[in-house]
């Protein structure tokens, strides 16, 4: 059997505080290792293999880890174009009809 985190001993492990794991786990999970949910049951628990392996991802210049790359983050979309390139891109659309 594989041994189990409670959400002190995780806080502990990542000197956080246990509020802080409450938190993230429902906001923010993907800041936090993998959740290993049980049947019938809301207590977190985290796998201490898991835990291990997400803190190894983490680490600098960390050339022994085993584990897959990290995910790059997704480029941001921009927002609404200025007013300016919304006005030149008329205009070419313009000049493109002519």
């Amino acid at each position: 059997m594989q041994a189990l985190l409670t959400v002190d001993q995780l806080a502990e492990h990542l000197q956080k505080s246990a509020a802080s794991i409450r938190s993230d786990a429902t906001r923010n999970p993907q800041s936090l290792p993998p959740i290993c949910r049980l049947p019938n049951t809301k207590r977190l628990l985290w796998r201490v293999e898991d835990v291990e392996q997400w803190i190894a991802r983490y680490v600098a210049g960390a050339e022994f880890s085993n584990t897959t790359e990290q995910p790059q983050p997704e480029k941001r979309r921009r927002g609404r174009p200025t007013k300016t390139e919304s006005v030149a891109k008329q205009r070419m659309r313009i000049n493109a009809r002519e």
